[in-house]
């Protein structure tokens, strides 16, 4: 009797045992699932996915030397980088609801900077050609520029006034734009001084360290305005003016292109390029006095 009471009670200690470790394990298993992914009998559930950081920053590479474009102002004592294409882009950051981050670089190396991905579009008064398009997609346009001229001293307009007066002379032109090309392939026989920014191109006119500058008709006439000692060679014909677009990385990875060709429409149809026109080139004048 002894024994089978004995046997008995070892019965029960087993039985204990089990049913707890059993709770154990359904408490375990209910702690490792995730609500809405228990799959239903005879099918398997869909791994869980991590929707991508929505973009906040949108990095907008120019070269702040080419007023009324984009240029450098001091406004309150601070240095600010404005024009035409900073409104422009100011408008399609607000528009993608995401802040706009400049980088003023080199225009010789923006093409890079956006094939690297270190800025998200560029705005520098740039048009598409062969090369650019190599490596970049650019939106509809949303400006024709003036046809690009010749810069030389007033006391030299009536020398240099002829595009067969150059042959042979010093012509400045900045590095990796159009103008560039042109001096390349129209006064083959001249002797190019190629330069990073606008600025020191028309110092070394002023300090008879070149003959003439081939720049943007409209960057020109904001020099001569300001300066007394400039003018435009209006006797040489260069072509015509460019026809503007925002580039972006080569496919569009980040799909931008949708986004910025809709506020290029819609600022064409307000006006509103038209008014940031007008105010970079009031500015230009303040800034270049």
């Amino acid at each position: 009797m002894k024994k089978f009471a004995k046997l008995l009670a070892m019965l029960c200690t087993v039985a204990m045992m089990v049913s707890l470790f059993a709770a154990c394990g359904s408490q375990g298993g209910g702690a490792s699932t995730t609500a809405g992914t228990t799959a239903a009998p005879g099918t398997t559930a869909a791994p869980e996915t991590t929707a991508a950081p929505k973009k906040t920053q949108l990095v907008f590479g120019t070269s702040a030397d080419y007023a009324p474009f984009e240029f450098h102002v001091l406004d309150g004592g601070e240095d600010k980088i404005v024009g035409f294409d900073v409104s422009l882009a100011q408008k399609i950051a607000k528009d993608m609801g995401v802040e706009l981050l400049i980088k003023d670089i080199n225009f010789d190396t923006l093409m890079g900077e956006l094939d690297a991905g270190t800025v998200d579009m560029v705005l520098a008064c740039i048009a598409p050609n062969e090369e650019r398009l190599k490596v970049s997609d650019f939106s509809d346009s949303y400006y024709e520029d003036k046809a690009p001229v010749m810069l030389v001293r007033k006391a030299d307009y009536e020398k240099f006034n002829t595009a067969e007066a150059l042959n042979g002379k010093t012509i400045a032109a900045q590095i990796g734009t159009t103008k560039e090309t042109i001096v390349a392939e129209q006064f083959p026989d001249s002797d190019p001084l190629l330069l990073t920014a606008v600025p020191d191109m028309v110092n070394n006119l002023l300090f008879n360290k070149c003959d003439a500058v081939c720049l943007d008709g409209a960057v020109a006439d904001g020099y001569v305005a300001a300066n007394p000692d400039l003018m435009i060679a209006d006797g040489i014909v260069l072509g015509e003016g460019d026809v503007l677009g925002v580039a972006v990385k080569k496919g569009d990875p980040q799909g931008l292109l949708e986004s910025i060709n809709k506020t290029i429409a819609a600022c064409l149809a307000d006006g509103s390029l038209d008014k940031w026109m007008i105010e970079a080139e009031e500015q230009s004048a303040n800034a270049l006095n």
